[in-house]
């Protein structure tokens, strides 16, 4: 952000928590929405598809991983502690004050959501001819 806001870069993609206080001071100007759907934080900032780049959906989710074999009865009890705690207004509202959007759900929509992501990123990788250097 120090490069974007001196001028040495032209755009960059960023977080919505860490760009909106730029935005609002006015150091950056937010030119698009990565996600499906327009941010409440910032509704005048439309989204890719809106400003002409249909298709592209770039969204930042965080979640839950462990080791392989953890007992049913385990993640049953995390995954409801989890949803649980995304329920609670206090904690809702902070994460919205930070621009997420709040998820939860089943450990399977959360392992379709990572078998899709690893897919779509796999393939722009593929597509690019995109490696390690």
């Amino acid at each position: 952000m120090v490069d974007l806001i001196g001028g040495q870069l032209d755009f960059m993609f960023e977080p919505m928590y860490s760009a909106v206080p730029s935005v609002q001071a006015g150091r950056m100007r937010a030119l698009a929405i990565t996600s499906t759907n327009r941010s409440p934080m910032m509704p005048d900032v439309p989204t890719m598809a809106e400003s002409g780049v249909p298709g592209f959906v770039m969204e930042n989710w965080q979640g839950l991983i462990g080791p392989a074999g953890i007992p049913a009865h385990i993640v049953r009890q995390l995954n409801a502690s989890v949803n649980k705690a995304l329920a609670d207004p206090t904690i809702k509202a902070q994460m919205l004050s930070q621009g997420n959007e709040i998820g939860g759900g089943t450990p399977q929509q959360f392992e379709a959501l990572v078998r899709s992501e690893t897919a779509k990123w796999a393939e722009v990788v593929r597509h690019n001819k995109i490696v390690v250097q």
